[in-house]
């Protein structure tokens, strides 16, 4: 993810999205281990232990997955907004893409609507201090 739409992204996007694969696959492998250890106890004494061992280990996974998934969210989120910008200063390619659904346009398909939004924005604002 190199590029969206023919614009690159910064470099920490494809990081964050990489960490955040690890991840899963941490999680993923902290989860087998304890089904694996909880399905097959070696010793009587031992078993609680190792439990308890896989468990903290699933929980700490789980921790730096739900950090993981904070930090992607956060990423992709600003290559969007990366994206829509860019798409927006070029808009003459797109052709009405993101255009087509500006409020604008929503607003002026009924005259009787604007007009009376007109007629309560005419009075000044008071600005109080």
């Amino acid at each position: 993810m190199e590029r969206l739409h023919g614009t690159p992204v910064h470099e920490n996007i494809p990081k964050t999205l990489e960490r955040h694969l690890e991840a899963i696959h941490v999680t993923q492998a902290r989860r087998k281990d304890e089904i694996h250890n909880a399905a097959n106890p070696q010793r009587q004494g031992a078993s609680c232990y190792n439990n308890e061992k896989d468990v903290l280990a699933l929980v700490a996974a789980i921790k730096g997955l739900a950090v993981s998934i904070r930090k992607a969210r956060t990423a992709l989120w600003c290559a969007l907004q990366m994206t829509t910008k860019n798409l927006l200063k070029h808009g003459s390619e797109t052709e009405g893409g993101l255009k087509g659904n500006s409020t604008q346009e929503k607003n002026s398909a009924d005259p009787e609507d604007q007009g009376s939004k007109k007629e309560k924005h005419e009075k000044p604002m008071q600005i109080s201090e």
